[in-house]
């Protein structure tokens, strides 16, 4: 059973009608990849500034918090055609999403930061996200995720867009 299926059936009762899981990644909290890999510290990316480097914002939806949204240090990072959802990692011998930490409605996402590849042997694509009222989601996709990490977040930036366009929102 993949990821994917895996939070899909974790979510299974949340699901509201129409509502597939696109995506179920393992994510590290910001610096956690190279804290993983490498002995040594890591420093935390500042967040300051992250809506000015937006690959898609909402119109009129740039108010999240410049503070950072609390993440252990390993997550499943869900998103859906109606939501981002966040997970502790479960699972014995392989991961599996675990108790559902955070979820936000695409319309409460106020904006997707274009990701960073932080270059070396902790390789990582490190991403941000707006959450309006909240804060900011600080996030990072280990070496072999980065393409399937990519790939997430021009989804999601795509659903944001899509968001704006539509008039009844």
């Amino acid at each position: 059973m993949t990821l994917q299926e895996k939070a899909q059936s974790r979510l299974a009762d949340d699901l509201v009608p129409g509502e597939r899981v696109f995506s179920a990644l393992l994510a590290f909290r910001t610096g956690g990849v190279r804290n993983t890999m490498i002995a040594g510290a890591a420093g935390i990316a500042g967040i300051a500034g992250a809506a000015g480097m937006a690959l898609a914002a909402r119109r009129g939806k740039s108010d999240a918090p410049q503070a950072p949204i609390a993440i252990p240090g390993r997550v499943i990072l869900t998103l859906t055609s109606h939501r981002l959802a966040v997970f502790t990692v479960g699972g014995l011998v392989r991961a599996a999403p675990g108790k559902l930490l955070h979820t936000w409605t695409l319309d409460r996402l106020a904006w997707v930061a274009d990701p960073v590849l932080v270059p070396g042997m902790a390789q990582a694509l490190r991403c941000r996200v707006g959450v309006t009222g909240v804060g900011v989601l600080g996030f990072e996709f280990p070496r072999l995720q980065v393409q399937e990490g990519r790939t997430m977040i021009r989804r999601l930036a795509r659903s944001l867009a899509e968001l704006d366009a539509d008039p009844a929102s």
